[in-house]
């Protein structure tokens, strides 16, 4: 088994937000570029070798530290391959977090367990989003995976703001199609106000792509969950619901499709 502890703390000084601590250990690496036209700090989540092999584990610990903005992504999808993989996010966020990865991709045989805990206290706020797809269709690899586990939380202190899951270990091709990707979008607290009025745009009912928002039921921010065809039809709405981070100072590390 590869396991993998890593962690990054963002902490704001004078106009901007750094990364005070940036640690990672195979099969992960970090990479922090910069954007222009925002003040908050970014970091890419890398895996070696293309993706996640048979016992792989990733933990992953952020710190976001009160007036900080950090934006989290990866660089690709995440790819799983043959055999029994696992990640594990956790943060404690003062400021405001933006976690928005590219969608996990689970090839044939694959199993999968992922778990993003978001613990916020005092002002913090978070914006998340949670995607998958079939895995590699053009293969004859549509749904092949043996399991799926998702989970996400967010608590606010000890109150649990938000617990969205999917368990999919048995009739997974039956159960998902037609469609090929599917998308979890969260913002929550005072700071993504202008994020979730974004993410509540009107929903979307057509035959390539579902676009469902609510509001939660904590009152503090919204969700929207999304079925496509295709994961560009995924993105490509996810990224028209997330026009306002501009107005969070953080970017869209999605690249134009």
């Amino acid at each position: 088994m590869v396991a993998a502890r890593n962690s990054v703390v963002a902490r704001r000084i004078g106009g901007s937000t750094v990364l005070s601590e940036a640690r990672a250990t195979s099969p992960l690496r970090l990479v922090s570029p910069r954007f222009a036209g925002t003040s908050s700090a970014c970091v890419c989540l890398v895996t070696f070798g293309g993706g996640l092999l048979d016992g792989d584990a990733i933990d992953v610990s952020l710190s976001v530290e009160e007036g900080a903005t950090l934006v989290a992504f990866t660089q690709a999808s995440t790819k799983v391959f043959r055999g029994a993989a696992r990640q594990t996010l956790t943060a404690d966020v003062r400021g405001t977090l933006v976690f928005l990865p590219h969608a996990v991709s689970c090839f044939e045989g694959a199993r999968y367990t992922q778990r993003i805990d978001v613990r916020l206290a005092g002002g913090g706020s978070c914006v998340l989003l949670d995607a998958f797809t079939s895995g590699r269709p053009a293969y004859g690899e549509r749904w092949a995976m043996e399991a799926l586990d998702l989970c996400t939380t967010v608590r606010r202190d000890d109150r649990t703001l938000v617990r969205d899951g999917l368990v999919l270990d048995e009739d997974v091709a039956a159960r998902a199609s037609p469609y090929d990707a599917f998308g979890t979008l969260v913002a929550i607290g005072p700071a993504a106000r202008a994020v979730a009025d974004g993410v509540l745009a009107s929903p979307v009912v057509s035959a390539g792509l579902v676009a469902a928002p609510s509001s939660l039921a904590c009152g503090e921010g919204a969700i929207c969950r999304i079925a496509a065809r295709t994961p560009e039809a995924l993105f490509a709405e996810a990224r028209r619901r997330l026009r306002n981070l501009p107005d969070i100072d953080a970017v869209d590390p999605f690249p134009p499709s």
